[in-house]
């Protein structure tokens, strides 16, 4: 039926429900599912998302559009970043879940349980509390070709200048994606916990460009992005705990053996120092000055 419908979808065994709307055009075309909120901290996306719900047209829409505002409310009602304080693990980490595992893992199977249901998949993230952060989207190389090649237009149609192109995060809700043989981006845009109009805007027009990519909206469709794919991606955790001290800035250019940081412990005396692994540009690097052994520090990435 045409139309616009809000939901709370149960979590069951649990008392966690997630906000959602299911819009149904009025034409026929394909289903694109949207997830925000799958960390805490990440609000640009949760707010475009509800934007995105409230401006959409039934009676201009082809297919179908399903949104889930927030994936992983515990997290964001206790301003937690990564993970979810009732398991203590992540969510974009443990995809495709299990029905009788933890919070976190019957969660990732509600969600996985809408994805089933679509032909397309964009998931909304920021930089988390914590994260300063260049907007990019990201991409799997994994799964068949046909996937891999779409997902690839997904993330030039849907418009920022940087796109990644990875072998899957283990548990990453892309990489769950590829497996099950949907096209899936994860767009990130916002940081440090804010939410400001710029990077919700973002996330509001790339989720619209997608749609007229897709022939699901009226209007001109938007042009790829002809923007080099970065390929080259390292991921840099601290290799011991402390208070971290770093000039890095997302969107800066760096080379390879540059120092990147400093650890001290709390009466300032050097611990580590960890050294930018290759050329590139930052596309997050992390603002706390607490830092426990194994946290994400910065990630840099090249063509």
């Amino acid at each position: 039926m045409v139309g616009k419908t809000r939901q709370w979808l149960e979590v069951p065994g649990t008392e966690v429900r997630l906000p959602a709307t299911d819009i149904q055009g009025a034409g026929s075309g394909p289903t694109l599912f949207i997830t925000a909120g799958v960390h805490g901290g990440e609000y640009t996306g949760i707010e475009a998302s509800i934007r995105l719900a409230t401006e959409l047209n039934p009676e201009q829409l082809n297919g179908r559009v399903k949104i889930i505002h927030l994936s992983n409310p515990p997290a964001f009602w206790a301003k937690r970043q990564y993970v979810n304080p009732l398991d203590e693990k992540n969510l974009n980490r443990v995809f495709p879940g299990n029905a009788q595992g933890s919070v976190t893992e019957r969660i990732a199977d509600v969600v996985i349980a809408e994805a089933r249901t679509a032909d397309f998949w964009a998931d909304l993230h920021s930089g988390d509390i914590h994260e300063a952060l260049l907007p990019f989207t990201l991409f799997s190389d994994q799964g068949s070709l046909r996937v891999a090649q779409q997902a690839e237009r997904l993330a030039r149609a849907y418009g920022i200048d940087h796109i990644l192109r990875s072998t899957s995060i283990a548990g990453g809700s892309y990489a769950a994606a590829a497996e099950l043989g949907i096209p899936a981006i994860t767009a990130e845009s916002g940081q440090l916990g804010r939410m400001s109009d710029a990077d919700v805007a973002v996330h509001l027009r790339g989720p619209k460009s997608l749609l007229k990519h897709l022939d699901m909206l009226p209007g001109m469709k938007p042009p790829l992005l002809t923007a080099p794919v970065l390929t080259q991606f390292a991921w840099i955790s601290s290799p011991a705990s402390g208070l971290y001290y770093s000039d890095l800035a997302a969107g800066q250019r760096v080379s390879a053996g540059q120092l990147a940081g400093l650890i001290r412990d709390i009466f300032g005396h050097r611990v580590a120092e960890v050294l930018v692994p290759q050329d590139g540009i930052i596309l997050f690097t992390v603002a706390s000055l607490a830092i426990n052994q194994g946290d994400p520090l910065f990630a840099v990435a090249a063509p």
